[in-house]
């Protein structure tokens, strides 16, 4: 299945508002996407990480269908981060997509899931910054793991800054930090934010 844009979802829920009575507007706010996916750059381990990577989302049903879309290569979507400047078109053409970590809106892995992935094969000998959440996700996030030899640090504010907290690799819950993640950055294991 194709990605389904979740601004689409965003504005039906919108415009059903208008016209329909508040339980029918909260069960479909609900009906939001499974998963959606956002593509990251790898950055070598020690180099700084970036502020500025351009959001590329894609959003499915489930989240077998946004884990096959990332390893078929994620489609469109990594050239889009690619091609702003952030990483060279060989490095991503040469190596394969990986899921590097995933956050849930619920503890546990439970709800939404949001699933971060780029170029490489997880964190071995790299980063990977993600310097905002993407809307639905900012604020929102309840528990979280790094995959592929990733540890994710969860920052309280965007750009890597506020308080954090490091899951190694995986937290059920957020504690202090439920619902305060703004962005988040995947280490190689062993290595604390």
């Amino acid at each position: 299945m194709s990605p389904r844009p979740w601004f689409v979802s965003a504005a039906l829920v919108a415009v059903l508002s208008l016209a329909t009575p508040m339980s029918a507007v909260a069960a479909a706010a609900d009906d939001g996407p499974a998963a959606c996916t956002v593509a990251g750059v790898a950055v070598p381990d020690g180099a700084p990480v970036p502020e500025q990577i351009p959001t590329v989302i894609s959003c499915f049903d489930s989240v077998e269908e946004a884990e096959q879309f990332i390893e078929d290569g994620a489609p469109g979507d990594l050239e889009q981060v690619q091609s702003a400047g952030v990483s060279s078109r060989s490095a991503v053409a040469a190596a394969s997509t990986v899921i590097v970590g995933k956050a849930w809106t619920g503890a546990s892995r439970s709800g939404s899931a949001l699933i971060h992935y780029g170029a490489g094969s997880g964190c071995y000998g790299v980063t990977f910054g993600f310097p905002s959440i993407v809307s639905g996700w900012d604020n929102n996030v309840r528990s979280a793991e790094g995959l592929n030899n990733c540890w994710s640090s969860q920052y309280d504010g965007t750009s890597y800054t506020g308080g954090k907290l490091t899951c190694t690799p995986y937290c059920a819950t957020m504690g202090a930090l439920a619902g305060k993640t703004s962005s988040i950055v995947y280490r190689p294991a062993g290595t604390w934010g």
